[in-house]
């Protein structure tokens, strides 16, 4: 009998996860995209600041924004939410391979961390900072594949 109990509970839990970690993740990049368009100047510093040839810093300060805010719509939806998640998962393993790049002194130089969003934070904290939330979208990828 207990065990029944328990395995409802879990479910309770599953469930609940499944409903919070896309807003979570959502509510992320939701902010992080608004606050590169309400500050273009510092976004494009931020960029320009970087180990980044500087056609694709351009093309990050142009694509970025949109890109984060597609997928925080694609988290919200219910038909989407895989999806949504999935892509979460590829940008912040993008981002989160960059960080490692410049913390194991590939690019010779490590650039400023300043001009993000998070921009108190330093290399390190923002790779953990990427993790926990790459390790979000894997549960939530997991109970949705579950589901």
């Amino acid at each position: 009998m207990r065990a029944m109990y328990v395995h409802k509970g879990n479910k309770k839990v599953r469930s609940l996860l499944l409903e919070v970690i896309p807003y979570v993740l959502a509510f992320l990049f939701l902010y992080t995209g608004f606050s590169k368009l309400m500050d273009p100047v510092g976004t494009y510093q931020g960029l320009s600041n970087q180990v980044l040839p500087t056609l694709l810093a351009e093309l990050l300060f142009y694509s970025l924004p949109p890109i984060e805010l597609t997928i925080a719509v694609l988290l919200l939806k219910d038909r989407t939410i895989k999806i949504g998640l999935a892509s979460f998962s590829i940008l912040m393993t993008v981002f989160s391979a960059y960080i490692i790049l410049v913390l194991t002194g590939v690019f010779g130089r490590v650039p400023c961390s300043c001009g993000g969003v998070l921009n108190s934070l330093g290399w390190w904290e923002h790779l953990w900072f990427n993790l926990f939330f790459l390790g979000l979208a894997g549960i939530g990828l997991k109970l949705k594949s579950e589901k």
